[in-house]
């Protein structure tokens, strides 16, 4: 009877963990943060690169035609570093003040300065041309 018992209770939890799993993959969607209709290009030099879990971090200073220089933040979509060196990015893929040329989506709050480089629109180039990974 025991061994039912705890079959029972295991099928309740693993029912509970599938059914709250969905909304929990939900808040990695970049439907709602990135205008995926625009795909913008930045050119710009690392400022930070950390490959670190939940999300590696990509920060460009990027000087736009008028002379004024901010930071942009590069997103990788919901790809975690152990996602990511699978693809073939590494703690030293990038190097300080090393210029990238980055097509992505933008960010869609109003002041934003943010891209996300998943999928088949995006990409980050080396200034030779090199594209990365």
């Amino acid at each position: 009877m025991a061994i039912r018992s705890r079959a029972f209770i295991l099928l309740i939890v693993g029912s509970v963990v599938l059914a709250l799993s969905p909304p929990t993959a939900a808040h990695h969607g970049a439907a709602g943060l990135f205008d995926l209709s625009q795909t913008v290009e930045l050119t710009g030099a690392v400022k930070k690169w950390s490959f670190v879990n939940p999300h590696p971090i990509l920060v460009l200073e990027v000087t736009d035609e008028n002379g004024v220089t901010a930071d942009w933040d590069v997103y990788f979509g919901p790809s975690a570093a152990s996602m990511l060196r699978k693809r073939g990015y590494a703690p030293n893929t990038f190097t300080f003040g090393e210029t990238l040329i980055v097509k992505g989506h933008p960010a869609n709050a109003a002041g934003a300065r943010g891209i996300d480089i998943f999928g088949s629109a995006a990409s980050v180039t080396r200034s030779d041309g090199t594209l990365v990974p």
